[in-house]
C-alpha cells in the first residue's frame, strides 16, 4: 500500500546515524526517474485499535519506520509525496531489533552506525557476539569486532570512513591503545587504506621507540603522500637473525642528526616519485636524478668505509 511521508516517523533510537549525501542525491534522482521505490519499505502503526482501523480504511495514521530510512528520505528529496509499504504490527522491542537487523543487512550503512545497530540488538536481546553474528550470517569475531569500535577510547575518532580492519591495523603497528587512536585521526583526515593505515603505524611505534615523540609526530603530520612510505606487506617468512656488533647503547639512534638524515632520505624517495608521476620537463627531472644518484653513491660509499673500519 501507499503511505503519505508526512505520515511517518523515524523510529527511536534512530537506527541510521550517517547517511551519505552523494548517494542519497544518486538514490532520490534514481526514484524520480522511476516514479517511486521498487523495494517496499517497512512501516509499523502506531497507536491503538482505533489508529489500526482508521488506517486500514484508508484514513490518516502515524507509522514508525522499520526499515527503509534512506528511501523514504531520497522520495522526499525527489518530490514524492507517498512511498511503497509494507505495514506491520508489533512492539516496541520487535521493532527496535527488526529495524537493526533490516538496516544492517538492506542498508548502505556506516561500519560505526553497524557497531551500533549490533550492540543494541546484543543489548535488547541479551545475546552473545555468536548468537548475534548468526543472525547476520557472519560469525561471533566480526561482531566483536564492530563492538570493539564502540570502546570510549575509539569511538570519537571512528569516522563513517574508517573499519574495523583500520581499528585492527592501527592497534597491531602500534601495540598501544592510545597511539592508535592518533594514527585513526590521521586515517580519517587523509582517507587512508588499511595498509597504508598500517604503515603508518609501524612507522609511528619505530619513530617513538628509537627516536622519541618529536620524530614520531612528524610521522603524523607529515602527509602521506609525501611521506615516502610504502604499504605495509604482512611478512610471513621468520626474520633473520643478526648478530650484535659489540654493546649497543642507542646514543646515536637518538641523536636528531640522525632523525634528520631519515626525513631527507623519504624526502628524496618523495621527490623521485613526484619526478616519475610528472609528464613536465623531462629533461630537467633527468639531470636531478642524476645529481641525486651522484649525491647518494658518495654518501654511500662514506657508509661502507666506516662500516669496515668498524669490521677491522
Amino acid at each position: 500500500m501507499k503511505v503519505k511521508l508526512t505520515e511517518i516517523k523515524a523510529a527511536t533510537p534512530r537506527v541510521r546515524k550517517e547517511l551519505n549525501l552523494d548517494k542519497l542525491d544518486e538514490l532520490a534522482e534514481s526514484i524520480k526517474e522511476t516514479g517511486g521505490v521498487i523495494v517496499p519499505v517497512k512501516l509499523r502503526i502506531n497507536g491503538g485499535a482505533k489508529e489500526k482501523v482508521n488506517a486500514a480504511l484508508g484514513g490518516d495514521a502515524e507509522y514508525t519506520t522499520v526499515y527503509g530510512h534512506r528511501r523514504i528520505e531520497a522520495c522526499r528529496m525527489a518530490g514524492l509525496t507517498e512511498v511503497e509499504a509494507f505495514i506491520e504490527d508489533m512492539d516496541d522491542s520487535v521493532l527496535l531489533t527488526q529495524a537493526l537487523i533490516e538496516n544492517v543487512v538492506r542498508e548502505d550503512m556506516a561500519p560505526i552506525d553497524v557497531a551500533k545497530a549490533l550492540q543494541q540488538v546484543k543489548l535488547e536481546n541479551e545475546w552473545t557476539d555468536d548468537e548475534v553474528g548468526t543472525i547476520f550470517g557472519h560469525s561471533g569475531r566480526w561482531v566483536g569486532k564492530h563492538i570493539e569500535m564502540l570502546k570510549p577510547e575509539f569511538s570519537e575518532v571512528m569516522a563513517p570512513s574508517l573499519t574495523t580492519d583500520h581499528l585492527t591495523e592501527a592497534k597491531a603497528g602500534t601495540d598501544d591503545d592510545a597511539d592508535a587512536v592518533k594514527v585513526l585521526e590521521k586515517a580519517a583526515a587523509e582517507g587512508l587504506s588499511q595498509r597504508q593505515t598500517r604503515t603508518v603505524a609501524e612507522e609511528y611505534k619505530r619513530m617513538k621507540n628509537g627516536y622519541g615523540a618529536k620524530a614520531a609526530n612528524k610521522v603524523l603530520t607529515t602527509p602521506y603522500e609525501r611521506s615516502g612510505l610504502q604499504p605495509f606487506t604482512p611478512v610471513h617468512k621468520p626474520a633473520p637473525v643478526v648478530k650484535p656488533v659489540g654493546e649497543i647503547l642507542f646514543q646515536w639512534v637518538r641523536d636528531q642528526r640522525v632523525i634528520d638524515a631519515e626525513i631527507g632520505l623519504r624526502a628524496i624517495s618523495a621527490c623521485v616519485s613526484d619526478i616519475n608521476r610528472s609528464t613536465e620537463d623531462r629533461g630537467g627531472g633527468k639531470a636531478v636524478l642524476k645529481n641525486l644518484i651522484g649525491r647518494t653513491e658518495i654518501v654511500l660509499n662514506q657508509m661502507h668505509e666506516v662500516l669496515d673500519a668498524y669490521d677491522k
